[in-house]
């Protein structure tokens, strides 16, 4: 009898315990995610806007402090490390998967207690994380839990030094301040308000491909428009062994932080950062060690809600799906494709429909010649099976493109050269190694009020274009 009783009882249990997805529609901003871990404790995220790349997580605290940067004690060139976002050792932690002390730092640089001291201060380094295992490691995060976040590519703003880099068609830094005068006299007109950022953050972007991510100032003005402030406080988590008050900190955003142009390449040693509830601020990369507050976009086709209501108090507990192979994510969200990518010569093919839509373009396929054509109205590429050579129609200007993978014919599926046609059509393409995975992205460039010109930027820049 209690041997029947302990069956019944299992049976029951195993019921309860069962989880049953809740679908990811209807989550309103403003709810609250628990992914992921740091320093061994649960990190609360919460769905802060809309954008194009879709469901905008940010941790809801500081989770940890650490400098922008690192840099070789001693040079005035590279003391500071770099104010670039690409080049910054925080991108580099915040996005790598490797152990603790196998990360490759940028430029050589390491974050170590020397490599962010600054020469001739007398500093005390809290937070150094050379020998840190990188923040997506599998011991903050599962493969199922990767699998909801995804890999996308952002518009970002260009320092001076970088404006070659520029895909918008601009020439103009952005500039955090406005300043006037000579080096040893100067006087800041204007400091930019989080509350004009909306159209203050303009000049040469160009996109950069991102897992986890600092916030840009756009992404800032999103959260203070939809909830009144951009602050943010500090998790129990960040400096453990210490006493965690509930006053805010100040914590880095992405952007260099300029406040004139021609100020001389040896001082971009700044960026930008949120100070209090809504201060907009700078900081020097290092020795600062601001508050770092990572951000992902949520991937909805992967997302698993296996409890939990939404509130701080009682957070969504969340799963993934898990990634198969390698995944492909175009102008922000992951392709379904109903055959797998393959490999051939070094070059991944994908299903020809799967990409093309994806980039806008309307497919058409020649069974009998066995031809392809892809068109979005002002380029034209045409392939055919198992040739080397993509046909290319742009405006009337034709070319032939030589192919180091032909199209295939696999699993019933026209199978084509992903880079090559992503960038025929003028789409970026970007292979993240470490998550196997590839970014296209054709996404327009953020269109700022051409007819914004207030007093300080037209002395600095006149208002025509």
């Amino acid at each position: 009898m209690k041997k029947i009783i302990s069956i019944i009882l299992t049976a029951i249990l195993a019921i309860i315990l069962t989880v049953v997805p809740v679908s990811a529609e209807g989550i309103e901003i403003g709810s609250y995610f628990q992914i992921g871990s740091y320093n061994g404790a649960p990190i609360l995220w919460r769905y802060m806007a809309d954008e194009y790349n879709g469901k905008l997580i940010v941790s809801d605290k500081a989770i940890c402090f650490k400098t922008f940067a690192a840099g070789e004690d001693g040079y005035p060139s590279s003391r500071w490390g770099s104010d670039f976002w690409e080049e910054s050792a925080i991108r580099k932690w915040l996005n790598s998967k490797a152990g603790a002390g196998e990360i490759e730092w940028p430029n050589g640089y390491t974050p170590s207690a020397k490599g962010v001291q600054f020469s001739g201060w007398s500093q005390d380094v809290k937070y150094p994380y050379a020998d840190e295992a990188g923040f997506l490691n599998e011991n903050n995060f599962s493969i199922q839990e990767l699998s909801i976040i995804k890999t996308i590519s952002q518009w970002q703003m260009l320092p001076e030094n970088r404006i070659e880099l520029a895909e918008n068609g601009e020439t103009r830094p952005y500039l955090s301040a406005y300043t006037f005068g000579s080096g040893r006299q100067p006087y800041t007109e204007h400091t930019n308000y989080i509350q004009e950022l909306n159209e203050a953050y303009r000049g040469a972007m160009y996109r950069v491909s991102d897992t986890m991510f600092l916030l840009n100032e756009t992404q800032i003005y999103d959260i203070w428009n939809k909830f009144g402030e951009a602050g943010s406080k500090i998790a129990n988590t960040s400096m453990l062994g210490k006493e965690i008050n509930n006053d805010y900190c100040c914590y880095w955003l992405i952007s260099s932080a300029i406040d004139r142009e021609g100020y001389g390449l040896s001082r971009y040693d700044a960026v930008t950062a949120i100070n209090g509830k809504n201060e907009y601020v700078f900081a020097y990369t290092h020795p600062d060690e601001l508050g770092i507050r990572p951000g992902f976009y949520l991937n909805e086709a992967n997302l698993i809600i296996k409890s939990g209501s939404g509130t701080e108090e009682d957070p969504y507990i969340v799963d993934g799906a898990g990634q198969n192979g390698v995944a492909v994510y175009s102008n922000g969200e992951e392709l379904s494709m109903d055959q797998k990518p393959v490999e051939e010569n070094e070059r991944l093919l994908v299903p020809a429909r799967a990409v093309f839509e994806s980039l806008g373009a309307e497919v058409e396929w020649d069974e009998e010649k066995e031809v392809v054509t892809a068109t979005d109205g002002e380029t034209e590429i045409v392939m055919q099976i198992d040739n080397a050579v993509m046909e290319k129609n742009k405006k009337g200007e034709e070319e032939e493109i030589s192919l180091e993978a032909a199209p295939r014919i696999i699993g019933e599926r026209t199978m084509v050269p992903l880079r090559a046609v992503s960038e025929a059509f003028s789409a970026k393409v970007d292979y993240i190694e470490e998550l196997n995975r590839v970014v296209i992205d054709k996404q327009p460039a953020p269109s700022p009020d051409p007819n914004w010109c207030p007093p300080w930027y037209k002395r600095m820049f006149g208002c025509s274009k």
